[in-house]
């Protein structure tokens, strides 16, 4: 079998490792790599990669050093920040307000507070990507509200929830409340700023951004009361014990400093790319849909062929070097999502974004990076095109 030009366009999963990113986490491996805890001398070289790591992406966020907690990544930075607010907050549970189409890991942590701990949660609809700020104003003065949990840009179609917004109508109307952003698919594309937002925690991860899987971090606002989830020897502050892997902050901290000096030439490029896939969707497979809305982040493109069931057009596509997601209809025995409810997130969480459950299973996501190229949009959209031919309207 002869080599298959591949295209990579399956960035919102994970990134390519960069090389300098690799590069840095080698030197830290041989170079510092004691525990950070350690009062040694090479415990303390580790510490200060640590510590500098840290400060790095503090500054991209515009957030202090010492509001900056290392995780494993955005899921259990997302989990800490639900959990932790709860639990800090048992004796007076007022409701929990998030949005419809958040990621499973903040879905299920605000479910879990409802099942374990009988915490109210309100559920704000967001069809077409547009957040119903009127149910958010509702809720915010109907009862008391104790956190406020709406992701940034949506991981599946894109959608860039207005933030800010949310941030001064929770300082309006419900100023005990505490608002945290799952940036995951934002930080280091779109450069938030937490502050900005008037938002006391934020989620982010390094594998979004070419930086090494196993790496998160959650930002916490000075002064925020939070409750652990991990028990042990009182690392990052007795927030998240568990001895810090130091290669893979800075490894992350390499990966934001990249990130940040292209950011605006990557912005363009990514802008100009999805451009690109609309037009020549159009001109080449004209009965596509394109979910995603022009004013969407650009790094991500969600795409329906109708009769083109997205299990065989995503393994079509693999099969000839060209990598893609899919939205599954893995429950398709549900016929409707009633307004504030969740069930397994594909196809059912597309259909609350107002895209139909008959559209659902036949819808891709392609995501970008700075590293895509124009030769790997017109590769996929060829192929998919001579998939479309062979394949669509086949039951």
């Amino acid at each position: 079998m002869g080599h298959i030009t591949e295209s990579y366009l399956d960035n919102a999963a994970t990134t390519p490792t960069r090389s300098e990113v690799i590069e840095r986490m080698n030197e830290v491996m041989r170079d510092a790599w004691g525990n950070p805890s350690s009062v040694h001398a090479v415990g303390m070289r580790a510490k200060e990669v640590l510590e500098e790591s840290r400060a790095t992406i503090a500054g991209a966020l515009g957030v202090e050093p010492g509001e900056v907690y290392f995780t494993s990544g955005a899921t259990e930075s997302n989990n800490l920040a639900v959990r932790g607010v709860c639990s800090a907050r048992r004796d007076n549970p007022a409701k929990i307000i998030t949005s419809t189409l958040e990621h499973a890991s903040v879905t299920r942590s605000v479910r879990g507070m409802r099942c374990e701990m009988n915490w109210p949660v309100t559920y704000i609809d967001a069809i077409d990507g547009k957040l119903d700020l009127g149910q958010l104003r509702d809720a915010l003065t109907e009862s008391p509200t104790s956190l406020i949990t709406i992701m940034n840009v949506q991981n599946e179609v894109g959608y860039i929830f207005p933030s800010a917004e949310i941030g001064r109508m929770r300082d309006e109307l419900a100023p005990d409340a505490l608002y945290h952003v799952d940036a995951t698919q934002a930080f280091g594309k779109l450069s938030p700023k937490p502050r900005e937002w008037h938002a006391e925690l934020a989620s982010v991860a390094s594998h979004k951004i070419g930086g090494p899987r196993g790496i998160g971090a959650l930002y916490v606002r000075d002064g925020v009361k939070m409750h652990t989830n991990a028990f042990g020897g009182g690392q990052e502050r007795g927030l998240r014990s568990g001895t810090e892997p130091v290669f893979l902050a800075a490894g992350f901290a390499r990966a934001v400093e990249l990130a940040q000096a292209e950011h605006e030439e990557t912005l363009a490029h990514v802008r100009a790319l999805s451009a690109q896939i609309r037009a020549e969707l159009a001109r080449l497979v004209p009965s596509a849909i394109v979910n995603s809305p022009e004013g969407a982040s650009p790094f991500i493109v969600s795409v329906s062929v109708p009769g083109l069931r997205n299990a065989k057009s995503v393994a079509y596509l693999s099969d000839r070097g060209v990598y893609v997601s899919r939205a599954s209809a893995c429950e398709s025995n549900h016929e409707h999502v009633a307004a504030g409810t969740w069930r397994k997130k594909h196809p059912l969480s597309l259909q609350a974004a107002g895209i139909p459950l008959s559209q659902g299973n036949t819808t891709l996501r392609v995501s970008f990076s700075g590293a895509t190229t124009p030769d790997d949009v017109d590769r996929f959209v060829a192929t998919l095109a001579e998939c479309n031919a062979e394949l669509g309207s086949r039951k």
